[in-house]
């Protein structure tokens, strides 16, 4: 197993960084990620505010030998050890969707807590099981840069919860290494992340086995997968945009992989998809992140029905 460590971070996908590591392809990596927005956490005692962050959402970078543009980049999420502390927090005058939930004058709003044995020490009182997930992973884009604060076709800051260990992420390679962008992971996260820093942020420890497939299927947005159900991942500005882009890969999936006709998967679908907005900025912007995904054991095609 190849170990990487955190020393060198971005806050930004690009093709000029410098990777912490190159690795063989079908590597597996033990990847250092920093707090989402640096490692100004050290004590349970240490509180959060605006000032302390370095971010947006830091990230390490992995190039993987015989990764061409044009190649997908397979991401085999094994396994995800969170660090023994994480925080949550948000400044309710900076954020937009804390007003239209609950209008509010309040100034930083914030918690420290300790990850311990599986749980997420809330209070003396209340243990939250750890759901550990990657909120930013992304490949380089082919030119630029952009910010980690964002998802793209290439992925980024998607904080979907379904990016945890027993996933298959499927990104495209725009550059040569493709070089991998792995962040802001959280020990639990709900959806909406009302608070924007609302998840429990951690820094951790990720294991990933890196593979190449020469070629790219998605036909838009991102496809991952796990032993239950195939998954896509589209993020437009407004939740609409989203969840229509996702639904329609999910749909192209079902042609190219399962046979199906493209009404029959549409019909199916309105039976069996399971679908969310994972995170929301505000009112249906500047992004909404959705996922959309059915179980495997459903895709069975029936075109004579159709």
């Amino acid at each position: 197993m190849i170990h990487v460590g955190k020393e060198r971070v971005y806050n930004t996908l690009s093709a000029q960084h410098e990777p912490a590591a190159m690795v063989p392809a079908g590597s597996v990596v033990k990847i250092e990620t920093e707090l989402n927005g640096g490692g100004w956490l050290s004590a349970p005692t240490d509180t959060w505010d605006p000032s302390k962050s370095n971010g947006p959402n830091l990230a390490t970078v992995v190039g993987v030998e015989g990764a061409h543009p044009g190649d997908t980049l397979v991401v085999e999420i094994l396994d995800i050890e969170p660090g023994p502390l994480g925080y949550t927090g948000f400044a309710g005058w900076r954020n937009p969707l804390s007003q239209l939930i609950w209008e509010n004058d309040w100034d930083v709003v914030t918690r420290t807590v300790r990850i311990e044995d599986g749980f997420v020490r809330w209070s003396d009182r209340l243990a939250l099981p750890v759901r550990p997930m990657i909120g930013t992973i992304a490949t380089a884009p082919a030119e630029g840069e952009q910010t980690n604060r964002y998802a793209y076709h290439n992925g980024g800051n998607m904080d979907v919860q379904e990016i945890c260990p027993g996933t298959t992420l499927y990104l495209p390679a725009a550059v040569e290494g493709a070089l991998l962008h792995v962040g802001d992971v959280h020990a639990i996260m709900g959806d909406g992340e009302i608070p924007h820093g609302g998840a429990i942020e951690c820094a951790a420890t990720v294991t990933l086995r890196l593979s190449v497939r020469s070629g790219y299927a998605a036909h838009e947005w991102l496809r991952a997968e796990s032993d239950t159900h195939i998954m896509t991942i589209a993020c437009h500005d407004r939740m609409k945009d989203s969840f229509c882009a996702a639904c329609r890969e999910l749909i192209h999936w079902m042609m190219d992989d399962y046979g199906f006709d493209p009404k029959e998967a549409y019909l199916l679908l309105g039976q069996v998809l399971e679908a969310r907005c994972t995170m929301l900025h505000g009112d249906d912007g500047p992004f909404s992140p959705y996922i959309c995904k059915v179980e495997k054991r459903f895709l069975v095609p029936d075109c004579a029905g159709a």
